[in-house]
């Protein structure tokens, strides 16, 4: 999670030398080697993607061709250089509202969402008591939840869990790994159609650390089309993580640790397009490069524009959490219970339980009541008068039934 990412690509090359020096003591890297690799990794940080490929030829030149580790971090570096210039060409053209700095823990407390979107919320929301999770997604109506745990691999892979008719939840179901790439997939968002899924991930299609890619779910199957990085501006050679669209308000939020601001995030609020519109690096005033790093957010707003009034209504969204409400059941003392979990007692629980699935029931006999007597108008006959008779007499059993029930919730409650 958050306070085990690394914080950039020459953190982890420190790591790996350490580590290679430990397991092969009687061979030491070549410092010029290293210094390249650090130099290519600065100028690419900076945008320069030109000085960063001198250097990397350089370090090439300097790399054992027999050192795996050497050439993996060739490899590496090399391949979010490519993937970054082919990025630079197309950053979306945002208007970025606001910057926040945050710190990292429960950074997404940050994100101000209308009930429509769902929660953001920490390991507390859980439906299982599962460890090294920080952050849980759950949906409007309380009934879906998605969040990162760690595989047998101690890689991060999204879960999710859906709950059921009695109250409990389902078993979580593992996102496939593609998701992650082959390292880890985090942060989860769904959109509220179901099927558009964002979340976080350092594997193969990364430009650095973590990045924003997008998933689409097959409503039929359930399966994920292959998931997109969305590029820039959002994602950096830094870590970007849980973009959380809010589509009543027409904005969005993302996080990077970009700015280097040590053990805090930045958080940024945007206006989402309708239709993606990129930068002509050849038309934009401003350096290509200060555009998808975001320099100065207030460039990328419209002087014309007044955001005061957006603004305010987003600071006014309250992020609390409706109450869920399955059904309405008064009980004594002014007391409604919404939900199996507002019953204290067991036997309460479960003669709640009963009393649900007789009330379905009745509404089957009813349904099916009124389909006959709609038929029997159409088309009347003495079988059909016959069979309402019988179905009427059932709604009266099961009505009989149903007020048995009821009194058995207020006895077990203790009502």
């Amino acid at each position: 999670m958050i306070k085990n990412m690394r914080k950039n690509y020459r953190w982890l090359a420190i790591i790996t030398v350490g580590l290679a020096c430990s397991l092969q003591p009687d061979r030491a890297f070549s410092q010029t080697f290293d210094e390249y690799m650090e130099a290519a990794r600065t100028a690419y940080e900076s945008y320069d993607f030109t000085e960063a490929a001198r250097h990397m030829a350089n370090a090439k030149k300097k790399m054992d061709s027999g050192d795996e580790i050497e050439r993996a971090m060739v490899n590496s570096l090399q391949r979010q250089i490519d993937l970054s210039k082919s990025f630079i060409n197309r950053i979306e053209k945002l208007e970025i509202l606001d910057s926040i700095s945050v710190p990292k823990e429960m950074f997404f407390k940050a994100y101000r969402l209308p009930a429509s979107e769902g929660y953001l919320e920490g390991p507390e929301a859980l439906p299982y008591k599962i460890n090294e999770v920080e952050y849980v997604f759950t949906n409007e109506e309380g009934d879906f939840k998605m969040w990162a745990q760690p595989d047998t691999t101690r890689f991060y892979n999204i879960a999710e869990s859906i709950r059921l008719t009695d109250g409990t939840w389902s078993k979580p179901a593992m996102a496939p790994l593609s998701l992650g790439g082959g390292k880890n997939a985090e942060f989860p968002f769904m959109m509220a159609d179901g099927v558009t899924l964002y979340y976080a991930s350092d594997g193969d299609g990364s430009i650095g650390g973590y990045d924003i890619f997008v998933a689409t779910r097959d409503p039929q199957t359930g399966e994920y089309l292959q998931p997109q990085n969305i590029g820039m501006p959002y994602n950096s050679p830094f870590d970007d993580y849980l973009l959380a669209i809010d589509e009543l308000n027409g904005v969005g939020w993302w996080a990077t640790d970009r700015n280097l601001l040590d053990d805090s995030l930045t958080v940024y609020l945007f206006k989402v397009n309708e239709t993606r519109t990129n930068y002509d690096p050849d038309e934009e005033d401003a350096d290509i490069a200060d555009l998808a790093l975001i320099s100065d957010f207030r460039s990328t707003q419209d002087p014309e524009e007044d955001y005061s009034e957006l603004l305010e209504t987003i600071k006014n969204i309250s992020t609390l959490k409706r109450k869920r409400v399955d059904f309405h059941f008064p009980l004594s003392g002014g007391r409604v219970y919404t939900t199996l979990d507002d019953f204290q007692t067991a036997g309460g629980k479960g003669a709640m339980k009963r009393y649900l699935d007789a009330e379905r029931k009745l509404d089957t006999k009813l349904d099916q009541l009124s389909a006959l007597r709609h038929e029997c108008h159409d088309n009347p006959s003495a079988s059909l008068k016959d069979r309402i008779r019988s179905v009427e007499t059932d709604v009266e059993k099961e009505r009989e039934n149903l007020r048995i029930l009821k009194n058995d919730v207020y006895r077990e409650e203790g009502n």
